[in-house]
Formats: structure tokens, C-alpha cells, sequence
């Protein structure tokens, strides 16, 4: 898969080159640029001309950043905000605009300052990266999805007929499915594919999409079809060893981690942004996860310092994408939950954390 290319890095000015690879590059800069940046790339801009009334012209702008817009699965970034910079015979400064930024773009994004956590989430978009294929089916439901860092994409949902008396016979069903999946291979262009199933349509199913694709292809179990099984895949061994790196893999996993403990060893966890923030003073955190609506709420300072320290202690921070199932869960707890490295008693803390305040 395409990974997001680093260009160049010119810290001490607060300036870091990128070209967009593939649809996930546009997640990942939604979150790291925020308000008061600087952006710079080509784009086009309508402009009086002498003579020759308006015209869209292509030039290089740049723009301090006032909103970031972007739809998951959407292949399309805008960022709105005042220009700053561009061609002076327009005269445009002071004015607005929004840059559209899309796969195959190349930006400027100019900080005050770089942390090394989102430092760090622009490396691990570099790195490498699988875009993976699940197939879900039993015999009633049928789903198709992809598995990207920004979430789970479904490109189809539908019912199965079944077997019935005068029905589709499960070859048709298998030759149906293999179809579909063989479609939306062609245009995602995934690097492994994974089929499950209850039943033995999983092995049927594989079988028939290795005569028609030269991809790695893996079966797994699930207890059942369609979206569902989509989910459960998620959760079940083959998806972490064929994907242990994949975000959507990797925020699961520490949630889970987190549940365990929630219920075994409950000082070993904290959740809620301010229980979190006294266990990330306390250089406590081994594991962060933050619900991706936080990095555009009110409280984005308070939670980028705070993924921040956890970093800088050694801790692994993990954005949870809205469009992953793992989304609601971490929700529910205040969309900040931790793992911790040893016990802490959170409430004596924070009360010392209070009467210090």
C-alpha cells in the first residue's frame, strides 16, 4: 500500500514537507493540522485580470488555517483559512481560501512548534502499512469492507438468499460472493484479503477468489455474516497476525487490554480526561487511546498536551477513528482511556492534584 511520503523537514522553522499517497494520508493531516497553522500548496484561484474580466488560474498559496474539513472515505481534505502568502499581482493577502488537498498532492504545513507526538504519527503514516479485504458470510447476510487507519469502509452490505428448496444453490452463492469481492478487490486494490464464515462458504469462497486474484488470501471463523462478522474479524487472531500494525487492529487490542484490567486490576487503568491527565503526570501511562473527536473539540490543547507527555515518557498513543467499532466503546468511558505501567489510587491523587490547585 501507498504510505505517506515525507518530503522534507525543517524543524527549526516549523516546516514539514508531505505528499499525499492514499485516502488514509488525508486522516492522518486532518489531525495533525489544526487552527493557526500555516498550509501552503497549489491550488487554483479566481482572479480579475485586466481586460479579461475573471479567471482560474493555478499559483502556490499559503494560508493560516481557520477550519479542516474532511468525510471519512471521502478522498478529498479542505482546509479553509486567510491567505498569508501568494502571487502579489493579485493582491490577495487578507482575503480567504480553501485548498483542496487530495491523493498525489504535495503540502506545506508550518507549526509554532512540532511534539514529538505528532511527529510521531506522521512516521508511522510513512511506514508501511496494509490495506486488507473482509469478506463476512454466512448464508443470510453478506458484507464486504476495507480496513483502513482512518476505520472500517463497508463497500457492500446485502442479504443472501439462503438455501432453499428451488433456491440458489451454494455454488451460486460462493460464485455471487467471489464476484462481488473480486469487484471491489479490483478498485481498492488491497494487500491481503481475509474471508470468514460460519459455515464452509469461508473455504469455498477463498478458493474461488485465488483462481481469480494474486493476493495472499486467509480464512478465519466467525459466528456469523454481514456487518457483524465484519467486526468479529476484527477482534479474532488472524486479523492481528496478519495486521498486528494496522491501527484499526492495534486500538482493539489495547481496548481489550483495558477491559481486562478494568474488571481484574482497576488501578492499573484510567479513563476520563482528567483522571488520564493525573496518571499521565504521574509518567504512569504505557498505553493511550483517544477518541478522534477530541483533537476537534474545545479541550484539542488539553489533549494534544497530554499525548504528548504520555509520549515523551515512553507511552504508546493510539488515535481510535471514529469510523471504527472500537469508537463507541472508548466513548463510553469519556473518549480517553490509558493502560498503566503499575497501580495507581487515582482519586487520593487527584484530590492532592485539587488541594495543589
Amino acid at each position: 500500500m501507498h504510505r505517506l511520503k515525507i518530503l522534507r523537514e525543517d524543524l527549526k522553522h516549523g516546516v514539514v514537507e508531505l505528499r499525499v499517497e492514499c485516502e488514509d494520508d488525508l486522516w492522518v493531516l486532518k489531525g495533525v493540522i489544526a487552527k493557526g497553522d500555516v498550509v501552503v500548496a497549489k491550488t487554483l484561484r479566481d482572479v480579475k485580470i485586466d481586460g479579461e474580466g475573471k479567471r482560474r488560474l493555478p499559483m502556490t498559496l499559503a494560508i493560516r488555517v481557520s477550519d479542516v474539513y474532511f468525510q471519512p472515505f471521502s478522498g478529498r481534505l479542505r482546509i479553509h483559512g486567510q491567505i498569508v502568502e501568494g502571487p502579489d499581482e493579485y493582491g490577495l493577502r487578507g482575503s480567504y481560501h480553501t485548498l483542496s488537498i487530495d491523493v498525489g498532492s504535495e503540502l506545506a504545513i508550518i507549526k509554532p512548534r512540532w511534539t514529538r507526538e505528532l511527529l510521531n504519527r506522521l512516521r508511522r503514516a510513512s511506514s508501511r502499512r496494509v490495506k486488507a479485504l473482509l469478506v463476512a458470510l454466512d448464508f443470510d447476510e453478506l458484507a464486504i469492507a476495507v480496513a483502513l487507519d482512518q476505520g472500517i469502509k463497508l463497500a457492500i452490505e446485502r442479504s443472501l438468499p439462503g438455501l432453499k428448496d428451488g433456491g440458489p444453490s451454494a455454488e451460486d452463492i460462493v460464485r455471487e460472493v467471489a464476484e462481488l469481492a473480486a469487484s471491489v478487490a479490483s478498485r481498492e486494490e488491497p494487500d491481503v484479503i481475509i474471508v470468514a464464515s460460519p459455515s464452509f462458504l469461508k473455504d469455498l469462497v477463498a478458493e474461488s477468489l485465488r483462481r481469480k486474484l494474486s493476493k495472499p488470501i486467509y480464512v478465519d471463523s466467525v459466528s456469523e455474516g454481514g456487518r457483524a462478522g465484519v467486526y468479529e474479524v476484527i477482534r479474532r487472531d488472524a486479523f492481528r497476525k496478519v495486521l498486528h500494525y494496522h491501527n484499526v487492529a492495534v486500538v482493539e487490542e489495547i481496548f481489550e487490554e483495558f477491559m481486562r484490567l478494568l474488571s481484574s486490576d482497576s488501578d492499573r487503568v484510567a479513563y476520563g480526561l482528567q483522571q488520564v491527565k493525573v496518571a499521565a503526570k504521574e509518567g504512569a501511562i504505557s498505553k493511550l487511546l483517544v477518541c478522534e473527536d477530541q483533537l476537534y473539540s474545545d479541550a484539542r490543547d488539553e489533549v494534544e498536551e497530554l499525548m504528548e507527555r504520555v509520549e515523551e515518557s515512553g507511552g504508546e498513543v493510539r488515535i481510535v477513528p471514529e469510523e471504527s467499532p472500537t469508537f463507541t466503546k472508548v466513548k463510553a468511558f469519556g473518549g480517553v482511556v490509558a493502560v498503566l505501567r503499575y497501580r495507581l489510587s487515582y482519586w487520593d491523587k487527584m484530590r492532592e492534584t485539587e488541594v495543589e490547585g
